[in-house]
């Protein structure tokens, strides 16, 4: 019996805490795993099992060894995993996560044509305001907006998301189109709060320089989707990422205002652990979201 095969015995054997029960998951007689314990114990000069009539436990070296032979397994499992990938059509479930707003604008587009392509493919959305824990929350794949704080992370950059002034064709109707950004003092000004994502600095900062910062609010939400609603059914001007009205002003139902305005550009990116392996599904749903992105053309 090789090395790996003993170093498989006692992983197992610490994790089920019983030699019967780890016999049984390998396949072999409680007699032969005791025996290969006994003989890496001899080969290592060190008591590595606690043993009673009942279960077993790692003394502080074995507990030690553990570790470090676990990650060892870990890591040979994840490699016969990619060499298997090579050779295997993406499948099984994708888990998800992403803004509400990006989620229900951009992502339905995306699945929908991925599913197309990829009819083995099953998706698990999670959307929320904040980012989740990758790790701990199970998440495949999180589209994140910005840059990223966490150094573990791996980010695959994939479009930018661009915003735009604009306001309804009914809106401009009524008050008139501002042409400069002095005009706009005289115009209803919608606004976003307390999103994270929404980039609160850059808001600001457009308000001051436009002298708006004291201007009363026709409206403000903590809710992306709900501020272009209320910007589409004419209740002011606001500024909103063009992935989310992009539709709106190829119909001419919503205007694009004062284009010469530079609204600061946030990359969006696909992250995941750094030390995770990207299984085959990934893999593709990565490749396809920075070919969609080509073709959609958010600028």
């Amino acid at each position: 019996m090789g090395r790996l095969d003993t170093l498989q015995i006692f992983t197992t054997v610490v994790k089920t805490s019983n030699f019967t029960n780890a016999a049984s998951q390998l396949g072999l007689t409680p007699s032969a795993v005791s025996k290969q314990i006994s003989f890496l114990e001899d080969r290592m000069g060190v008591r590595l099992l606690n043993r009673t009539t009942r279960s077993v436990s790692p003394t502080e070296a074995g507990q030690l060894f553990f570790n470090r032979c676990n990650k060892i397994m870990e890591d040979l499992e994840e490699a016969e995993h990619m060499v298997r990938d090579l050779e295997t059509t993406p499948k099984g479930t994708i888990r998800i996560s992403a803004t509400p707003t990006f989620g229900r604008s951009m992502l339905m587009k995306i699945f929908a044509q991925f599913a197309r392509e990829y009819p083995q493919v099953n998706f698990d959305l999670c959307l929320a305001d904040k980012s989740l824990d990758l790790v701990r929350d199970g998440i495949d794949l999180a589209i994140h907006l910005g840059s990223l704080q966490d150094s573990r992370l791996v980010a695959r950059p994939v479009a930018k998301q661009l915003v735009a002034l604009t306001a309804s064709k009914d809106y401009l109707a009524r008050h008139g189109t501002p042409t400069s950004i002095d005009q706009l003092k005289e115009h209803q000004m919608l606004m976003v709060s307390g999103i994270d994502y929404a980039e609160p600095r850059w808001i600001k900062r457009f308000l001051k320089d436009a002298g708006l910062q004291d201007k009363e609010r026709r409206f403000v939400v903590n809710d992306l989707d709900t501020l272009c609603e209320a910007c589409f059914n004419g209740m002011g001007i606001t500024a909103l990422p063009l992935y989310m009205i992009k539709e709106h002003l190829q119909t001419g139902k919503m205007v694009q205002l004062l284009p010469q305005i530079p609204f600061p550009a946030r990359t969006i990116h696909v992250i995941y652990p750094e030390n995770r392996y990207l299984s085959a599904k990934s893999r593709a749903f990565i490749d396809f979201m920075l070919d969609y992105f080509k073709q959609y053309q958010l600028n």
